[in-house]
């Protein structure tokens, strides 16, 4: 059996599903596409004003567990822990209604 190459239109489909991985880094800087990512956006925004931002729903798209990577100068002279701390805070009333959280922080 000869397993058939796909086209650049048949593959667009797959490379959606699978993330930015392929996306240009100034892309990657800003995102958030559903309801929820994009509120979880918005409250990191508003709190931390941060240089760089991704919210990603990792649960299959029922928003109970989200990867999220912030870079801020809020962060800066923070341990890691305290940069989560400060992170938690910001949500603590999301997070309750998560199953998890992937978090990844880093100071400008």
């Amino acid at each position: 059996m000869r397993i058939k190459q796909k086209t650049l239109p048949e593959l667009l489909p797959m490379l959606s599903i699978r993330g930015l991985a392929r996306t240009p880094t100034s892309f990657k800087r800003f995102f958030a596409s559903t309801p929820e990512e994009t509120f979880i956006y918005g409250k990191l925004r508003d709190a931390l004003q941060p240089s760089a931002l991704k919210v990603t729903d990792i649960s299959g798209g029922c928003g109970s567990m989200f990867a999220i990577d912030v870079t801020s100068s809020r962060f800066k002279g923070l341990t890691t822990v305290k940069q989560h701390r400060l992170v938690n805070e910001v949500l603590k009333e999301d997070i309750k209604k998560w199953h998890g959280l992937q978090l990844n922080t880093k100071a400008e």
